[in-house]
């Protein structure tokens, strides 16, 4: 009898795992769509009212002339600015950069602050004199980051944040850790800018 036992108890149990874990999963993403619009309905406000001067909205570039626009919170992207950079210019589409950052989805229920999915160094805090910023292309980057760059200088760092329109939309992005309707949080400090077909060398040191 004890030996029947034992295999129904061992399947109970990891029965009761998998539905926690379900739980869990289901739980962490619940009414994600609408959690996204309701975050950056919110962030829109603040950023509109802009009541310490430090915000800024952006519309998306793609978008062209402002006739193309109908007013949607997820046209734009909001921007507050931390920190002043002491560049002249700003990049273009074509040209590369080098940032140094770290991405987050907005709060959730196991991220008091927001999912961390990606940054470009390894300690939990930045130090900028050991670590290398990440070298991309601005176009290869989502709708809502290429537009920020492209109106950053060197120097500058700033928090922005993405409607999921602007970034990977409904879709979960190809490592499968930003879910789909995600709206993402950077904080960005743009490093250094190459220009397209002019600066060649892209090293760092």
């Amino acid at each position: 009898m004890r030996k029947t036992l034992y295999p129904l108890l061992l399947l109970l149990l990891l029965g009761a795992a998998t539905a926690c874990s379900e739980k869990d999963e289901v739980s962490e993403y619940e009414n994600w769509q609408e959690r996204n619009e309701h975050y950056i309905d919110s962030i829109a406000s603040v950023a509109r009212l802009n009541a310490d001067g430090s915000w800024t909205i952006i519309k998306a570039f793609n978008l062209g002339n402002p006739e193309n626009l109908d007013g949607s919170n997820d046209q734009y992207i909001y921007v507050q600015k931390l920190e002043d950079g002491t560049g002249t210019t700003s990049p273009q589409f074509n040209d590369s950069v080098r940032v140094h950052y770290s991405g987050r989805l907005i709060p959730s229920d196991n991220y008091a602050q927001g999912y961390n999915f990606g940054k470009s160094y390894n300690g939990s805090t930045l130090n900028e004199a050991t670590d290398v910023p990440t070298l991309m292309g601005v176009n290869e980057n989502v709708v809502g980051f290429a537009t920020a760059l492209m109106h950053m200088v060197v120097g500058d760092r700033w928090r922005i944040v993405i409607p999921y329109q602007l970034a990977y939309g409904t879709s979960t992005n190809g490592t499968g850790s930003i879910p789909g309707y995600s709206t993402l949080i950077f904080e960005a400090k743009l490093a250094r800018i190459y220009r397209y077909q002019i600066d060649t060398d892209t090293s760092w040191w």
